[in-house]
């Protein structure tokens, strides 16, 4: 009896000695219970190697199931951001309907700080002025990531590789199919549902990677809006802290001294009582945009709280603090604002204060606020400093 000889695998001894046994059935030397025991050994071989692969598939379930459930904690907050808009821009003064960036970042805050706001800061707004705050350059705050909050899958993503072990698999199974085997069905039902499951991995892994990009783009421009004053669109009290222990540190580090001052815009309680907050919410960002726009580059301003203003002049001596402080005062009494048919007008009074090195910031603050109480004692719309 003969058998046409099949493909067989190299390295496959047990179907080489299979094949050989085959094509010499009628000899009478032929030994079937050693062949079979062979073939027996072969298939039990194969057995371990599926249940290893089993076992690989296992254990990518389980680290499914763990990434679904990263996935779900760590967009636990980015699917909350949903409800309320906060469509206008501090800075462009757009209203923006582009994305709902705006409604996810009000009902964050509204969650999270019990504060509702109704300003907010556009993704192109925060990449433009980001100089303003100073040190954010070397925080290096903002990745090259997309801007878009919407799609979840990150634009031409790398293809994985094929897996090594869905390779084996397949390479396998057309062993085994080649050679009539009698586990073929069970094997290619296993091999089917392993390469399913790595396509959902692949799949959930590159989502996940989507998630991690927007996450944190969305904490870079949280992290931003954070040190930012969304009335005014200028630096806050926390940005302004940060700021001063940049310049104290760089003025011992040098032994430069810098100046401090601090404006507060007389009466301004009258301007709410009598034009309403939305007015005197005028007044302060048209102050605030006169402040930004009348100092140097390298200067620093921002809102110290309520109607106050603070501005850091670095490398500064008190003589020419004092003749910015004349330049701003002038500027703020010419201002007069637009509301509702009518003007408003208004002025500041200003305290001066020099930093030197080995002082401390809340030392230096307390002078230019006794410095600020004089000039407010003395008439307003004034300015006076601490003697050096």
């Amino acid at each position: 009896m003969t058998r046409k000889r099949s493909n067989i695998p190299e390295n496959d001894a047990a179907l080489e000695r299979a094949e050989r046994t085959l094509s010499k059935l009628s000899s009478p030397s032929v030994d079937l219970a050693a062949e079979y025991g062979a073939l027996a050994d072969s298939y039990r071989g194969l057995l371990r190697k599926l249940n290893k692969t089993l076992v690989i598939s296992d254990t990518y379930q389980m680290q499914l199931r763990e990434l679904m459930k990263q996935i779900e904690d760590t967009t636990y907050k980015y699917r909350q951001l949903k409800d309320v808009a906060l469509p206008l821009c501090v800075y462009c003064k757009n209203i923006r309907t582009d994305n709902d960036y705006w409604q996810r970042l009000e009902t964050y805050f509204g969650t999270h700080a019990d504060i509702m706001f109704s300003h907010g800061i556009c993704p192109e707004c925060i990449k433009a002025t980001t100089r303003q705050l100073g040190t954010w350059q070397q925080r290096e705050t903002f990745p090259d990531i997309p801007v878009t909050l919407e799609s979840p899958v990150v634009p031409n993503a790398p293809k994985p590789a094929e897996d090594e072990v869905l390779k084996e698999l397949h390479s396998l199974l057309q062993r085994s199919a080649a050679d009539g085997n009698p586990l073929t069905p069970q094997l290619e039902r296993v091999v089917g549902k392993h390469a399913k499951l790595l396509r959902r991995f692949n799949k959930i892994f590159t989502i996940s990677d989507g998630y991690q990009s927007q996450l944190m783009d969305l904490k870079a421009r949280l992290e931003f809006s954070a040190r930012t004053d969304l009335l005014t669109g200028i630096a806050n009290r926390w940005e302004i802290m940060a700021r001063l222990e940049s310049e104290k540190s760089r003025s011992e580090r040098y032994k430069k001294n810098f100046s401090i001052l601090i404006g507060d815009l007389d009466h301004f309680k009258e301007i709410n009582d009598n034009h309403g907050h939305m007015a005197g919410d005028r007044v302060l960002k048209a102050v605030a945009e006169i402040l930004r726009g009348q100092i140097r580059t390298e200067d620093f301003c921002g809102r110290w709280g309520g109607e106050e203003f603070l501005v850091i002049l670095p490398e500064t001596d008190l003589p020419k603090a004092c003749s910015v402080a004349a330049k701003l005062l002038a500027k703020v009494r010419k201002t007069a604002v637009p509301w509702e048919g009518r003007r408003i007008s208004t002025t500041m009074s200003m305290g001066i204060g020099v930093f030197r090195p080995g002082m401390s910031i809340d030392g230096c603050l307390k002078q230019v606020d006794d410095a600020l109480f004089i000039a407010k004692s003395g008439g307003r719309d004034r300015f006076s400093m601490v003697a050096e």
